[in-house]
């Protein structure tokens, strides 16, 4: 009976144990999974004009306890949540660095309808400027910097003016006023504390002058920039949508992690506006503006950590316009999108290049490495964006590139000496040539060309690709291995060899609306490119007819 009792009951405690052990198992796993998980994601609120309630960095964050800078919310927001700048301007007093580690994006954007701007210039009330004499005539005025702050930038109405440089050592801290030898240029004193400006219209200034003046000697006035860490980690994934940026130096100074810019409005600097040597770039719809070197300058990420597989850098939908000529003859150049140093398999897409004065060109794919390199740009692709009321060289240059293509874009009303050069990233140097540089089913139209509509330098492009243009009243040669040649006899050359000369016949120029019209010769006559070129400037499936049509647009029937 005992030896019955215990082998009927047996199992149960032993069952009973089991399910006492697995609960306190399941317990603590379920208390591991808490201790690991990541906290939800936020949302936080910072408000300067105290829209949603009053500010203060030591506040919460939530929308009726905002914060109050921009910089408080990056040291306490952490990765996945999300940032909203209310309306207002938001003025940082020196370049923010930003060094957070990976993981979820960061977000600051804005609400709809709502405009933030974040800067580090800071306007100069009128009653600080004073008039004092220049040997020209000039009318020039003098107004108190920050003690011991070097000035990097002047703004005059929203446009960046140009430092007179003195030719001395010291010129970026110390140039007497006497270097100052027209209108819209200034100079600056560091030790002085004091910035003179000889206004663009010879005016006061009243209260249209913006200054960015930085800690110290050699400081240069960046708006934000992310570093790359000591410890090595990933840099932060942030996402900037929506935001105003206005720079002193540069805007966005990006060596580390993944960055999204979309729908921002960047202007004003004196630089780059947004410099990235880490490859790791998305760029969507936004406008680009009164900057004095690149718009975006990217180099590629040699050097830099190994970035986590991404997309390929994209920029898409932006627009470019009004750069402004800062510097001294051989200083940095203008551009508006410049890729160098290794970039790789970028595309620049559905763009718009206008009203631009440059020193280099508006796009240039390789190149412009401080001595030149082998390799500047491989696999970068330009297509299906419009360039309009170019001045200055070029408009598209290639320079040690490999395998970039420049297709089915609209150059014109643009003065240049060449619309496309084609050179060594380093004059000497038979190893920084262009391999295989592909120039396809581009619309080259109305522009006033000093040289060459297509030169290729001596010795500098092998395997080079060029035809299915159209091309009309735009010149009348090329420059091939650089010998001159007249666009009739480039076919001889294997060069242009379906390659048209006709009027474009657009839908309505004087409207800006270069879409083909119905019996234009673009249409149906393009080069088949596949997936290099699988839609147009407007999202538009190519190929709509028998062919690929010429240009950024595909000519789709009205309704």
């Amino acid at each position: 009976m005992g030896a019955s009792s215990e082998s009927t009951f047996a199992p149960s405690r032993l069952s009973s144990a089991v399910t006492r052990q697995a609960a306190r198992v399941l317990t603590l796993c379920i208390l591991l999974a808490l201790t690991a998980a990541p906290a939800p994601a936020a949302t936080y609120y910072v408000d300067a004009l105290g829209l949603g309630g009053e500010a203060g960095d030591e506040n919460p964050g939530t929308r009726e306890q905002p914060w109050l800078t921009p910089i408080h919310a990056f040291s306490a927001a952490q990765p996945g949540d999300t940032i909203i700048v209310r309306a207002g301007v938001y003025r940082l007093p020196h370049t923010s660095d930003f060094a957070a580690t990976g993981g979820e994006p960061l977000t600051l954007t804005t609400l709809p309808g709502e405009r933030a701007t974040i800067t580090n210039l800071r306007p100069i009330v009128a009653e600080e400027w004073t008039p004092v004499p220049h040997a020209d005539g000039l009318a020039l005025f003098v107004a108190p910097a920050s003690d011991g702050f070097r000035v990097s930038n002047v703004v005059e109405d929203g446009v960046p003016l140009r430092r007179a440089p003195s030719g001395g050592a010291n010129d970026l801290e110390d140039t007497p006023p006497e270097a100052i030898s027209g209108p819209g240029e200034w100079c600056s004193s560091i030790r002085q504390g004091r910035v003179w400006v000889a206004t663009a219209d010879g005016e006061p200034p009243g209260e249209r002058i913006e200054i960015c003046d930085v800690g110290g000697f050699g400081a240069s006035g960046n708006l934000l920039a992310l570093t790359a860490r000591e410890d090595g980690l990933d840099g932060p994934n942030l996402v900037l949508d929506g935001l105003t940026i206005e720079t002193g130096f540069h805007g966005l100074l990006i060596r580390t992690g993944s960055v999204t810019v979309r729908g921002c409005e960047l202007r004003k600097s004196y630089g780059d506006l947004l410099n990235s040597a880490c490859g790791r770039l998305q760029v969507e719809d936004c406008e680009f503006h009164h900057f004095g070197e690149s718009a975006i300058d990217i180099t590629g990420p040699a050097g830099a950590t190994p970035p986590r597989p991404l997309a390929p850098t994209a920029i898409r939908g932006c627009t470019f316009r009004d750069s402004v000529l800062l510097r001294s003859a051989g200083q940095k150049g203008v551009n508006a999108v410049m890729l160098k140093g290794g970039s790789e398999h970028m595309v620049v897409e559905r763009c718009v290049f206008r009203d631009m004065e440059t020193s280099y060109g508006a796009l240039t794919l390789g190149g412009a490495t401080s001595g030149g390199l082998a390799r500047e740009g491989i696999g970068l692709i330009a297509r299906n964006n419009l360039f309009q009321r170019i001045t200055g060289p070029w408009v598209v240059l290639f320079a040690g590139s490999q395998d970039c293509v420049f297709a089915n874009n609209l150059v014109i009303d643009s003065r240049v000496r060449e619309i496309v050069h084609i050179s060594r990233a380093r004059g000497d140097d038979p190893e920084t040539l262009n391999v295989r540089p592909r120039v396809l089913n581009n619309v080259l139209f109305d522009n006033a060309v000093e040289d060459a509509i297509v030169s290729i330098d001596a010795g500098a492009a092998t395997g080079a690709q060029i035809d299915f243009n159209l091309i009309a009243d735009s010149g009348t040669q090329f420059v091939i291995d650089g010998r001159p040649v007249e666009l009739i006899d480039l076919p001889a050359l294997g060069v242009e060899t379906h390659g048209l000369g006709r009027a474009p016949l657009f839908r309505d120029r004087e409207a800006g609306d270069f879409r083909p019209a119905a019996g234009s010769p673009v249409i149906d006559a393009g080069m088949a490119l596949g997936a290099l070129l699988p839609d147009d400037f407007d999202g538009v499936a190519r190929a709509q007819g028998a062919g690929w049509d010429i240009g950024p647009f595909e000519f789709v029937p009205a309704p």
